[in-house]
């Protein structure tokens, strides 16, 4: 079912950005009975800078949605775990468990579409090439949004921000709070006959950061290096181009730098010794990104715009989906109460916490065990002991353990005496 916005409406909630964070809200609180208009920059399909894997606990989420069968019938791959390999060359490979329990790895290209069509059917006012240029609050309480190719901005009682890691709600609103410790940057592409294994991903510790390698659908595979501005990139094109604080050359010289970075290592270099680029290349960064509170009077942030770390462990999606249900509880609540105040939606805010500083800890102690090469060989020498233990690692990043499990003391007890 397709929706039109009648001149003059006012809407209840206007979500920037058609993402699996907005697409969720927006599908939700449509389904709700409220009125809901979705603007997103991009026209669909689009490619998107990602990992593109889903980790296990997205399956309930896309089955609430009610998008689990049309999910299934992109034909995902469904990886049995994770491996990741150390700067020594240890390798680890966690398994989530039965085959129920596995992610997802797919084309965003693919998902997407699905994901924000499903907003559509719910109900929900779709605009897509349609960019939030401004956001005014007015003297009646309601937000005024300029779009770009509308003439006649657009007016809701409650503005979501799901508008990714360089959100402009955010920023409008005065929510967004820098990051300056972990300002990685990223180089992703498609590639054909990348000779890597089918039933799992890889994420390769290397010198200058990181590469993860995920198999797709259709014989494609996504490879992404990740960089480190603390740890430079050797090469000459590194020295060529901004930004510098980076070593990401311009467009002109992305492919050069990409294949230097793919030389460094000798597993990189064998995985894509016969590759062919089939997509991308696509580069982004600063990665991280954070929020000084996900709430503000009217409005909610989701997904990337609500903070961002790291893409090593693979949770955006899982919490962009998880977020815009919690999102979409409250603010839905909020509007039938007609109480729109920060105060109002601050169960929001408590609810992310709750479900997600004990995951990001943990993603902080990965990341802070990955900078250290002897730590991070000796953790991996440690696991490769106890399947058990690398197991459940695997099912925490997946978001089907408590993340709590690895961060007590009795985890790092057991770890030492592998």
């Amino acid at each position: 079912m397709t929706v039109a916005a009648e001149p003059g409406q006012v809407f209840d909630v206007a979500v920037a950005g058609g993402g699996p964070a907005g697409s969720t809200v927006a599908a939700l609180l449509a389904r709700a009975g409220h009125a809901v208009l979705v603007c997103d920059a991009a026209r669909f399909p689009r490619h998107k800078i990602c990992g593109e894997y889903v980790p296990p606990a997205a399956v309930a989420a896309f089955s609430d949605l009610g998008v689990l069968d049309a999910v299934l019938d992109l034909s995902p791959r469904r990886h049995v775990g994770m491996a990741v390999v150390a700067p020594g060359g240890a390798r680890v490979l966690g398994r989530y468990g039965e085959p129920e329990q596995r992610g997802f790895s797919m084309r965003r290209y693919d998902l997407d579409p699905v994901l924000l069509e499903n907003a559509r059917s719910s109900g929900a006012v779709v605009r897509e090439g349609t960019r939030v240029q401004a956001v005014t609050r007015c003297s009646d309480g309601l937000f005024e949004l300029t779009l770009s190719g509308h003439p006649a901005p657009a007016r809701a009682r409650a503005i979501v921000g799901a508008d990714g890691r360089n959100s402009f709600v955010a920023r409008a609103l005065g929510l967004r709070r820098p990051e300056r410790r972990h300002r990685r940057w990223a180089v992703m592409g498609h590639f054909e006959q990348v000779d890597a294994p089918g039933d799992h991903g890889e994420m390769i510790v290397t010198g200058y950061g990181y590469c993860g390698i995920n198999p797709l659908p259709g014989g494609l595979a996504n490879v992404c290096v990740v960089l480190d501005p603390h740890r430079p990139a050797r090469g000459a094109s590194s020295r060529r181009g901004a930004p510098r604080a980076a070593g990401l050359p311009g467009r002109n010289g992305l492919a050069a730098f990409f294949r230097e970075r793919i030389e460094e290592h000798a597993l990189t270099r064998r995985r894509l010794r016969h590759a062919r680029l089939s997509a991308g290349l696509w580069a982004t960064g600063p990665m991280a990104c954070g929020s000084s509170t996900p709430v503000a009077d009217g409005a909610l942030l989701v997904g990337d715009a609500a903070g961002f770390f790291d893409p090593f462990t693979g949770e955006g999606i899982a919490m962009a989906l998880r977020g815009g249900t919690m999102a979409a509880a409250v603010l839905g609540a909020a509007l039938l109460r007609g109480d729109l105040s920060a105060r109002a939606l601050s169960p929001y805010a408590s609810a992310r916490r709750a479900a997600f500083a004990t995951r990001l800890r943990l993603d902080r102690i990965l990341q802070a065990v990955l900078a250290r090469p002897r730590l991070a060989d000796w953790v991996a020498r440690r696991l490769n002991r106890d399947q058990d233990l690398a197991d459940l690692l695997a099912r925490v990043t997946g978001d089907t353990a408590d993340a709590a499990l690895v961060v007590r003391p009795r985890f790092v007890a057991r770890l030492l005496l592998a």
